[in-house]
């Protein structure tokens, strides 16, 4: 970390925080990742570091190496210019259709290439989709990507594409998730990314997001309204989950009229993706076949042209040259070269580091979607609600004392966001109740483990 002169914060996520630096040898500017605290840090490694490193593809972010310093992983990876969800909005409206064909061509074919190499995204949105200067557009954040069974080119096996280990399902961002991940399918695969590059053509077209539910339930009861009934297990398994009754509606028979888009043999691409039945969702191979690319040979012609972006974007090549970044190999050889002292904690009466716990996840996914309900209301108003997430931010990343009084500062952070508009009221309500179940943890001691803190929110009345 002593190489490195830290610019500016970039942003940060349920992992870390992405900051713009400089190296002090040669004075190339890249992006580096710093994980937060926890005890699974050789997971992190072995689940999105290493699997990443060995992802060579003109379409997937670089990630040029990797290193422990006071205890956290640090990744360093080329810096890209923007995110789609960026230049979406700075046009303010959907983008360009050439650009929308040339973006989704590379998205395409970068989730081909890592369901090749048995790699499930699971995140895939437009955050995760960066772009360089030169117009050459990298599938990023590798941090919720799992391995996979190779499935076939054209279309996904589902009896035979099982994954390698049992998967998380809450995985990714909630207005992206295939059906099958929302209604807890232990089973889902590399179809529910298929389903993620759909939604996100349709953010590029039009410049909305397509599918906003605010909840679990009523994310499902979203698709149904607007893209199509749930598969006969699909339905089982939500009834299993006790989300409450389905509604019956139908879905608009024309598909431009289905997705809000003008050209039709992208809505028909989208309608490809979307399908309700992960077996009949068409893989990423066969889309780049779809008439959508290949009419006037734009599948032929483009790839040359791309080549020609990505050459105007060999410095990247050239910086890694002139930093000789030692090589991403194994965890014991990360071990090995860390000679940093882990980070001093603070003495407990002035922080309590919060555990990794399940409540604190369900806090966290409350909050986030509390602020993202504003977003449609007006940015005026989430910023006004931007404290309660610099809070939980801080706390979560073990950053800040997570003591009573932070707790009270929330409360009143959350106070005035309610004040704002009514449409918070309920998931504020919520908050106050999850933040009342801390608050008695806190006065309690931090060596409570995560199942008497999890019987706490339970017992709080938060859902």
């Amino acid at each position: 970390m002593e190489k490195f002169e830290v610019l500016e914060d970039l942003g940060s996520g349920g992992c870390g925080e992405v900051l713009k630096c400089r190296s002090l040898h040669s004075g190339n500017v890249f992006a580096m990742k710093r994980f937060f605290p926890t005890e699974d840090t050789h997971l992190i490694f072995q689940r999105e570091l290493a699997p990443l490193s060995e992802l060579k593809h003109d379409n997937v972010i670089k990630v040029l190496t990797a290193f422990l310093h006071g205890g956290l992983m640090h990744a360093v990876f080329e810096l890209l210019d923007h995110s789609i969800v960026y230049e979406v909005e700075m046009k303010g409206c959907g983008l360009e259709s050439q650009t929308i064909k040339e973006y989704s061509f590379q998205i395409l074919t970068a989730v081909d290439f890592i369901h090749s190499h048995n790699i499930m995204h699971r995140d895939i949105k437009p955050d995760n989709l960066l772009v360089s200067h030169s117009g050459v557009l990298k599938l990023a954040d590798f941090g919720s990507s799992r391995a996979s069974i190779h499935a076939s080119n054209h279309a996904f096996n589902h009896t035979s594409n099982h994954a390698a280990a049992p998967l998380t399902r809450d995985a990714g961002t909630m207005w992206f998730r295939a059906p099958e991940m929302l209604v807890m399918d232990p089973d889902y695969n590399k179809p529910a990314d298929v389903w993620a590059v759909g939604c996100t053509l349709v953010f590029m077209a039009t410049g909305n997001y397509f599918l906003r539910g605010e909840i679990t339930p009523k994310q499902i009861k979203m698709i149904l309204t607007k893209v199509g009934p749930l598969t006969v297990i699909q339905e089982q398994q939500y009834y299993a989950q006790e989300f409450g009754a389905l509604p019956v509606v139908l879905p608009p028979t024309d598909l431009m009229e289905k997705y809000g888009l003008s050209d039709l043999l992208l809505a028909q691409l989208v309608e490809m993706c979307l399908q309700m039945d992960p077996v009949d969702r068409w893989g990423c191979s066969a889309l780049l076949r779809h008439p959508y690319f290949t009419q006037d040979h734009f599948h032929e012609r483009f790839p040359k042209e791309l080549q020609k972006m990505v050459d105007q974007d060999q410095s990247v090549a050239l910086m890694v040259e002139q930093e000789l970044f030692p090589p991403i190999t194994t965890w014991e050889n990360i071990l090995e070269h860390n000679n940093s002292p882990a980070v001093e904690k603070e003495d407990d009466e002035k922080c309590c580091c919060l555990p990794t716990c399940e409540h604190l996840r369900e806090l966290w996914k409350d909050i986030t979607a509390a602020l993202w309900r504003t977003i449609g209301k007006g940015w005026g108003l989430l910023r006004s609600a931007r404290g309660p997430l610099l809070v939980i931010t801080a706390q979560l990343s073990g950053k800040s004392p997570t003591n009573e009084s932070c707790c009270q500062c929330l409360k009143e952070q959350l106070r005035l966001s309610d004040q704002c508009h009514a449409s918070l009221k309920r998931p504020i309500k919520t908050l106050h109740a999850r933040i009342a179940s801390l608050t008695a943890w806190f006065s309690s001691g931090a060596d409570q483990n995560s199942s008497s803190a999890s019987d706490q929110c339970h017992s709080s009345g938060a859902p």
